[in-house]
């Protein structure tokens, strides 16, 4: 009797290198994508880092420029309470510069050093508030660092400057279900009258600050950790004048 011999025995060997190839393909198409996915975070990490590399001298230049005329027009004291905020500023940039992330809090304590520093550069023509409406402490919630200074650098420089006295500002942190909500409002003479008086005194001064914050938020989004979002608005009408900025960031909590 002849030996039953199925006809496909001959082609096991070819269907078998077929599938070694397929999944070594399929494998190599995973692994180049994780590659790709990993090189474009890399990249999108270190853009942002460099972009808080651009922001920190500028302020901090600024906050410079302030130390001989507070040692000259304060006194000594006043000097050395200067120089505390300052060194707080510096050293803060110094330990955040390798990070992505700090929390909520010492983000505010940063804004805090960097307003009571323009408080005595200004002669304390400006106050402010910080008003939070939370769930939870704010050592509880992480966020990029730098992303609410450049806003309030910005209403302190052409909001609030240019008044003789009686700043104000205001910065409100509250959150929704996805989101950190942060609002700043100044009393100031507002975007309009801010650009005709750069504009008049033919001044090349730009808001490096909030610049710079767009290009960081543009790199964020496409990350896809997140979707950030921005807007500044002037509050100007007949009877006031000011300017209201709104930065939402997506909320990351750490128990």
């Amino acid at each position: 009797m002849k030996e039953f011999y199925p006809f496909f025995v001959d082609y096991i060997p070819l269907i078998i290198s077929n599938v070694i190839v397929i999944a070594f393909f399929l494998f190599f198409q995973k692994n180049t994508k994780k590659v790709k996915t990993s090189y474009k975070s890399k990249i999108a990490e270190l853009e942002s880092r460099s972009l808080r590399a651009q922001m920190n001298p500028h302020f901090i230049f600024n906050a410079i420029n302030g130390v001989q005329s507070i040692m000259l027009l304060k006194g000594e004291v006043e000097s050395n309470r200067y120089i505390g905020l300052l060194s707080k500023i510096l050293r803060f940039t110094l330990e955040i510069n390798r990070q992505e992330l700090i929390s909520l809090e010492e983000e505010i304590d940063y804004l805090e050093a960097y307003i009571g520093l323009q408080q005595m550069r200004l002669d304390n023509k400006i106050d402010y508030n910080i008003h939070l409406d939370l769930l939870q402490h704010p050592k509880h919630y992480i966020t990029p660092p730098m992303l609410i200074q450049p806003i309030v650098e910005n209403a302190i420089i052409h909001g609030l400057t240019p008044l003789k006295k009686g700043g104000f500002l205001t910065i409100d942190i509250q959150e929704d279900t996805h989101s950190l909500i942060v609002t700043v409002v100044d009393n100031g003479i507002g975007l309009k009258a801010s650009k005709k008086m750069n504009n008049s005194y033919n001044t090349t001064h730009k808001s490096y600050a909030t610049q710079i914050l767009r290009e960081r938020i543009e790199i964020f989004n496409n990350s896809k950790k997140g979707k950030m979002e921005f807007r500044i608005e002037d509050l100007t009408t007949k009877k006031k004048s000011g300017t209201k900025a709104m930065i939402k960031i997506p909320k990351q909590i750490q128990l």
